[in-house]
């Protein structure tokens, strides 16, 4: 496994030489500086911020800075993590998928800024046995470093109107390549799915499963609260609290011993849907990127961090989002709106590409295929599958809402020793009764909006 020293010899060795190369044959690379980033949100990556003094020619000096990540740890962390897994399918996103949409653009007669838009620029993107690094599986990913062109995270967990109309924004064109790629070049999206190593959420019985260890906390945590405050979240003469309460028991006879079962059902029971296609997979507010104008209004955004992406449901990207990043005093206008422009944006991308594409599709099968993915048969097919993002807040709401101290704590532990009781019950106490209550109340959403109702 490769260490942080040898880390940032690759880096001062290789890398800087190699990314110099993008901006032409007579640059010359004058200096470099490289700083390790720390933070509590990342667990799987150690990651260095580049900058590179380029002369370009005789008159002209440019600065370029850059983010570059590696895999950290040692390798029985990286297998209990799925850390090879999730790298990999980031650097085949970046060096495959990414390409592929850009070709299919340009045989469409199409601008492919539109694929450039999504992402920042990629330098390197590479896995596997990675000469001048190690001797082992390696990942490394050079990616251009966006905060000099004015970009920035936003806030840590509920997003303003016009940052969540941003992301809504971007991920249906790219969700909707997707579905063009498969109709309209259906050998290349074989290959392209093959190439997706599958993150499933259950293993083996002897395999390390870092998800079966969230999850058993996320609903001992959740049914914990649930029967310590009963009285308090339902009230017993309401006949839809009964309901709500019959339901609750329901989930919990079916899936209290094996909660991943219910995320691997979403995973899977969906894949042969048209609604299916190459996810972000963590899409939400920590994985994007927002630049605002002078009026302090989002005016572009790019995607980062592709380590959860999976060929699944489109509900996994949307549904995180939705209940993770919005205010839930707002639930029941905001996720109409951003389910309304988020189709309205993948349908356009893909009426687009394929009208450009009429030589190969007769008028009779472009109306069907539009009709396909008509807003009436998505909002149905969401509505299927919407529970997923409430199954991710029930682990992951509770680290964003807790102190710096916990969370920093809960970090260490998921790395050294996220099988021992403490990570197990510092993940139940985290943030307390506020993140219950939250987390209650989206269960209680889901209910009440049939997301609950194929269980």
């Amino acid at each position: 496994m490769s260490t942080p020293q040898q880390q940032l010899d690759f880096i001062e060795r290789h890398l800087v030489y190699d990314i110099s190369k993008y901006f032409g044959k007579d640059t010359t690379l004058i200096a470099h500086r490289v700083q390790c980033s720390t933070g509590l949100d990342g667990f799987m990556s150690a990651v260095y911020t580049v900058e590179l003094d380029l002369q370009i020619d005789d008159s002209r000096v440019k600065q370029e800075l850059v983010l570059v990540k590696f895999m950290k740890g040692e390798k029985t962390f990286r297998e209990s993590s799925k850390a090879y897994v999730q790298f990999a399918n980031e650097i085949f996103l970046y060096a495959e998928i990414l390409p592929a949409y850009e070709q299919l653009l340009r045989s469409s007669h199409l601008n492919t800024t539109l694929v450039e838009e999504f992402v920042p620029r990629n330098y390197r993107a590479q896995f596997g046995i990675i000469e001048g690094l190690s001797e082992e599986r390696e990942a490394v990913l050079a990616l251009q470093h966006l905060k000099p062109a004015g970009y920035a995270l936003g806030p840590r967990l509920t997003l303003r109107h016009d940052q969540l109309d941003a992301m809504f924004g971007v991920l249906g064109p790219y969700h909707a390549l997707g579905y063009a790629i498969r109709i309209l070049q259906p050998q290349v999206h074989q290959r392209l799915r093959a190439g997706v190593v599958d993150l499933s959420f259950v293993s083996k019985p002897d395999e390390a499963n870092l998800f079966a260890v969230l999850y058993r906390a996320a609903f001992d945590r959740f049914y914990g609260f649930y029967d310590r405050c009963r009285e308090e979240l339902l009230q017993s003469d309401g006949e839809n609290d009964v309901k709500f309460a019959a339901k609750l028991e329901q989930l919990r006879s079916r899936y209290f011993e094996q909660p991943t079962e219910i995320l691997e059902h979403i995973r899977t029971d969906s894949q042969s849907s048209n609604f299916s296609t190459f996810l972000h997979g963590d899409f939400n507010r920590n994985n994007v990127l927002f630049r605002e104008d002078e009026g302090g209004k989002v005016d572009n955004i790019k995607m980062i961090d592709f380590q959860e992406l999976r060929y699944s449901t489109t509900a996994i990207d949307l549904s995180f989002t939705l209940y993770m990043n919005t205010p839930p005093e707002e639930r029941e206008t905001i996720f109409p709106h951003l389910l309304r422009l988020y189709h309205k944006k993948m349908h356009e991308t893909l009426e687009l590409v394929l009208q450009r594409n009429k030589d190969s599709l007769s008028e009779e099968q472009l109306e069907q295929l539009l009709n396909d993915y008509s807003f009436e048969h998505f909002e149905a097919h969401f509505k299927r599958y919407a529970f997923y993002g409430v199954m991710i807040c029930l682990h992951f709401l509770p680290w964003l809402l807790g102190n710096e101290a916990d969370c920093d704590r809960l970090s260490k532990l998921f790395e050294t020793d996220m099988h021992g009781p403490e990570f197990h019950q510092l993940s139940i106490d985290i943030a307390g009764d506020e993140a219950n209550h939250r987390m209650f109340a989206m269960v209680r959403h889901a209910y009440e909006q049939g997301y609950l109702d194929w269980i």
